[in-house]
């Protein structure tokens, strides 16, 4: 058994917090459970549609994935969005930046 990919354990990750059953994930993407659990399990890769299913289902962005596998903390952009608003605008300007050129990073 090959071990599944980080952007996969992500996504459990993330599918778990939100207190999501395999069955009801595949209610919502329209995945198989048998499907969800090949590729949660490694079993399988994951294909785009299916990438793409879990983030809609999750209410996510690629921007959420790509924060939890640079920092290993599982929050979202809306949940960074809401916190750095409380920022006097001067400090939202520096996150803005760092996001800006993490995201940059994150692409090559």
């Amino acid at each position: 058994m090959k071990k599944a990919d980080p952007i996969v354990h992500v996504l459990r990750r993330y599918r778990e917090n939100q207190g999501i059953s395999q069955d009801r994930m595949s209610g919502l993407t329209g995945i198989s459970v048998s499907t969800i659990q090949r590729i949660e399990n490694g079993r399988t890769d994951m294909k785009l549609s299916h990438y793409r299913s879990y983030l809609n289902a999750l209410g996510m962005s690629d921007m959420d994935v790509s924060i939890a596998l640079f920092s290993h903390e599982f929050v979202t952009e809306k949940e960074v969005a809401a916190v750095s608003r409380k920022l006097p605008f001067r400090f939202r300007r520096i996150v803005i930046a760092f996001l800006n050129e993490l995201a940059d990073a994150l692409k090559h």
